[in-house]
């Protein structure tokens, strides 16, 4: 299966296709998953965001601290991040989009595409099968009286 992931800022929509996949800066990052180390092809979802202009840095205050990022797998499973969870100066370890585990591809049921977070005492947040990455404000618009 292809890799394509979308990445949705307000009006602004990405998508990652195998070629733009191709074109980021990957490196490799030890992380345990299921009690093991493993090591994974990895680039850090910031890296995606920035494409769409999410406020990251400087820009990451006020009300840019109401976005969360909803991660979307193929199955409907979907989790929610804060947007600052993938800015370094809020985490001390970056939340990664990964395509590989220990040299080769991942497995049908964990890829083509997933979310690694180092540091989670828990994986039910890497999720598996990513296909989107949708940036949403919670900040109130109407105030109360």
């Amino acid at each position: 299966m292809e890799p394509n992931l979308e990445v949705i800022y307000g009006s602004r929509k990405l998508t990652f296709d195998a070629t733009k996949l191709a074109s980021l800066a990957w490196s490799e990052v030890e992380a345990a998953d299921m009690g093991r180390t493993q090591r994974y092809r990895a680039v850090p979802v910031s890296e995606l965001l920035k494409e769409v202009k999410a406020p990251l840095g400087e820009e990451l205050r006020g009300p840019a601290l109401a976005l969360v990022v909803r991660a979307k797998a193929s199955d409907g499973y979907a989790v929610v991040y804060s947007l600052a969870e993938f800015e370094p100066a809020f985490r001390t370890r970056p939340i990664y989009l990964v395509d590989q585990q220990n040299g080769k591809p991942l497995s049908p049921s964990a890829g083509p595409l997933r979310l690694l977070c180092p540091g989670d005492s828990r994986g039910a947040r890497g999720i598996r099968q990513l296909v989107s990455l949708e940036i949403i404000s919670l900040a109130e618009t109407n105030s109360v009286k």
